[in-house]
């Protein structure tokens, strides 16, 4: 049997009296590739979000790489990588400071070698 890496059962999400996410489960097993599609509204941020640790569900088990996103966030940074849907960073920002920048968040050193041209 394959290990699932991603596993999501009963998710639900309310915003006010908005239920976006009405006890949705799905898993993905290692080595698979898996698409989340829907139409705007649908909830697919929203359940992507309560996977990154970004969003509190109101409902449901959440599972990446076995850790719970919601209590093991510092685990799960080291795990996993999220490109959000826009970045914020300014367009005249030197490499190197990004660097300085996204290595801050994730606690490790700039490796400043690898923007060196040969």
């Amino acid at each position: 049997m394959t290990e699932s890496v991603v596993s999501v059962q009963g998710l639900t999400k309310v915003y006010g009296t908005v239920t976006v996410l009405d006890g949705i489960s799905f898993e993905v097993k290692k080595g698979e590739v898996f698409g989340l599609l829907g139409p705007n509204g649908a909830g697919k941020t929203t359940a992507l979000e309560c996977l990154e640790g970004i969003r509190q569900p109101d409902g449901g088990l959440l599972r990446v790489d076995g850790c719970n996103p919601q209590s093991d966030i510092k685990k799960l940074r080291q795990i996993l990588g999220v490109q959000l849907q826009s970045s914020s960073l300014p367009e005249v920002i030197h490499p190197g400071v990004a660097m300085a920048l996204i290595c801050a968040w994730h606690g490790l050193p700039p490796r400043y070698d690898l923007l060196s041209v040969p």
